[in-house]
């Protein structure tokens, strides 16, 4: 999606057909989010979501001060864009928490097959939150209107990150 995303940056922007470098304007670094992962883990949902804003409302200020105006005047409206840095975040959180109870397993979980047992269950659970935050499945629950993407990503963030509380809930993660 993010690929997709970038790939629109390079258009021709506006009516006054301005060329538009995506990465002068769109960085990463507008989304602030680490510390969301490290606080309580019933805040970090809502931690997220307020920084994806944030990110949104800087980065549509930046383009402002430009004398570009968005969304729309952008080649890329700045929600979709926070949206995909937080979903890339919070699967990176996701994954690490992942390969955490993973490396641990032989030692603190039993054995027994519990690691195939997992990375069954969760290559499964990464097919539920695709299919739920499809565009399909959003479009035929929300039809009409722009911003499917930004919507897509901010439940498929979501999502990952509740996934990651769940594993974290269900598995002891042990720190030697």
């Amino acid at each position: 999606m993010l690929k997709r995303i970038l790939a629109f940056g390079f258009v021709i922007v506006g009516t006054g057909a301005q060329a538009f470098d995506a990465d002068a304007e769109y960085d990463k670094s507008y989304l602030q989010v680490e510390a969301c992962f490290e606080s309580d883990p019933a805040d970090t949902e809502a931690c997220v979501i307020a920084g994806i804003q944030e990110c949104a409302n800087d980065l549509e200020a930046v383009l402002e001060s430009k004398g570009i105006i968005s969304p729309g005047g952008a080649a890329v409206d700045t929600r979709e864009y926070c949206n995909s840095i937080g979903l890339e975040r919070a699967d990176e959180h996701l994954n690490a928490v992942y390969q955490r109870i993973i490396e641990n397993e032989p030692i603190h979980y039993g054995g027994g097959g519990a690691v195939e047992n997992l990375r069954v269950a969760q290559r499964l659970w990464i097919q539920f939150r695709n299919e739920m935050c499809s565009e399909n499945t959003i479009t035929s629950w929300h039809s009409g209107g722009s911003g499917w993407g930004a919507v897509i990503d901010e439940w498929s963030t979501r999502l990952s990150i509740q996934q990651a509380q769940n594993l974290e809930g269900y598995f002891t993660i042990y720190d030697y």
